[in-house]
């Protein structure tokens, strides 16, 4: 056989290469301070004709341009992409895998095909290099600011007049961790929490900042909470933040959380015990290292809630909260506790939509426990508005979701839209039994009774 090899097709190939600039890592763009910049690169993106009809694609993209902005870049996984874009369970069934991984190489093209034509012009670019999801960030406007200010930070006096308690006693914890911290700390009163303890764990341990995108990208799978799915990998990404930094607390107090979900969930008595115990050892550690941190606390609360023993669930709870009065999280499971106990005003207060959210995942579910807590005190409209806000941005959506959403219609009378929902119910979920899952998690069967009553009018056969 004779190979011909031609100069004139190799030239013409290189000079069709030439076109696309290969990228420059030396521009590259830090996605937690530009934020409004690389939203609107995103923005340009998506407002393409060549993204135009790629919904999955672009549902992909703005994903984890989201999950870099919020400082989760590390911490993307395969795994969490399929859960959070694809509403995919991949416990029992890693083949879909592959779904995610040839959709990441149609986007790396498509990327590329616009940045050759339509972005051409773009300051910014998106970039995701093969063997990874996360994307960076490329800077071609030539004016570039450096993302890290290499001033050694010293404790002073003077600039400390006028900076917050808590942002000094911060800072503190930092110094007295890394010994000094070889950078300059935000002392914006304005920054968030989640920021300042992101610097704070830096000058400790990189370690632990990745440990903790890895609990970031867990605690989103913690709901919907009756999904025995979720909590399994919640678990094993969990797992992985102990691992990376076996003295932090985030990976304890989150593993206690999906471990002690998974008992609830879990019908073999001795399988159940196990897991109390196994949580509650795992909420001991975590308030072992940080006793001041609200997250470890909230362990401490849904493993007594789940041992049965719901004042001292209400007691962790609410110290909880007052640690971490901002964390998303915690007020999440703080509204379940005050949910499931019977305190539908108490938790209709706590999942208040108005209520400023930070820290850690951008699933919170606290529209889903305000619309459930709606729903007890008798404001039906206000739950059912509550459930579909939920569900047309992204909010954990469950079986759970559509038996409030149905139970609501009929307190309506409202039947045939409440019918409706329940033949959604069971065309998506056909195995699911509300009263048996109810009766799980509410403290006392009382507590379920207007629900299933309200199934029951609307037809539902249990």
């Amino acid at each position: 056989m004779t190979f011909k090899y031609s100069f004139d097709s190799m030239e013409l190939k290189i000079q069709r290469n030439l076109k696309f600039q290969m990228p420059d890592r030396e521009l590259t763009l830090d996605p937690e301070r530009h934020a409004t910049r690389v939203k609107y690169a995103l923005d340009q993106v998506l407002a393409s004709d060549m993204f135009g009809k790629a919904e999955r694609l672009r549902n992909f993209l703005s994903y984890v341009v989201e999950e870099a902005i919020a400082g989760r870049s590390e911490a993307i996984l395969g795994k969490t992409i399929a859960q959070d874009v694809y509403f995919k369970s991949f416990a029992s069934d890693d083949g879909h895998i592959n779904v995610v991984r040839v959709d990441a190489g149609r986007l790396r093209r498509k990327l590329q095909q616009y940045y050759e034509t339509a972005g051409a012009g773009d300051d910014l670019r998106i970039h995701i290099d093969s063997g990874g999801y996360a994307p960076w960030f490329e800077d071609r406007s030539g004016t570039i600011q450096s993302n890290v200010d290499h001033t050694p930070f010293r404790p002073g006096l003077p600039w400390l007049i006028g900076i917050p308690a808590v942002t000094i006693a911060i800072i503190a914890l930092a110094y007295v961790l890394g010994g000094r911290m070889e950078q300059v700390v935000d002392l914006n009163p304005k920054t968030s929490a989640r920021s300042l303890e992101r610097q704070a764990l830096s000058a400790k341990s990189p370690a632990a900042v990745q440990a903790s995108n890895y609990c970031d990208q867990a605690r989103g799978l913690l709901f919907p909470i009756a999904t025995i799915d979720n909590q399994i990998l919640a678990s094993d990404i969990f797992r992985m933040a102990i691992n990376e930094a076996p003295d932090f607390y985030c990976g304890y107090a989150g593993l206690a959380h999906s471990l002690g979900t998974q008992a609830l969930l879990t019908r073999g008595e001795g399988e159940r015990d196990a897991l109390i115990l196994n949580s509650g050892q795992m909420a001991q550690k975590a308030v072992d290292i940080a006793p001041s941190n609200g997250w470890s606390q909230s362990a401490m609360a849904w493993v007594s809630y789940v041992s049965r023993d719901y004042d001292r669930a209400l007691e962790y709870s609410a110290l909880a909260q007052s640690l971490r009065p901002n964390d998303g999280n915690v007020l999440d499971f703080r509204g379940v506790i005050l949910l499931v106990m019977g305190r539908f005003e108490e938790a209709y207060d706590v999942s208040d939509p108005s209520h400023p959210r930070e820290i850690g995942s951008h699933r919170f579910a606290h529209r889903n426990i305000h619309a459930v807590a709606s729903f007890h005190i008798g404001e039906f409209r206000e739950a059912i508005a509550s459930l579909k806000f939920a569900s047309d941005n992204g909010d954990p959506v469950s079986a759970l979701s559509l038996v409030f959403l149905a139970a609501s219609y009929q307190r309506l009378g409202e039947s045939k839209e409440a019918h409706a929902t329940l033949n959604q119910l069971k065309q998506s979920w056909p195995e699911f039994r509300p009263d048996l899952v109810l009766a799980v998690f509410y403290s006392s069967p009382d507590l379920s009774e207007e629900v299933i009553s309200a199934l029951t009018d609307a037809g539902w056969r249990f």
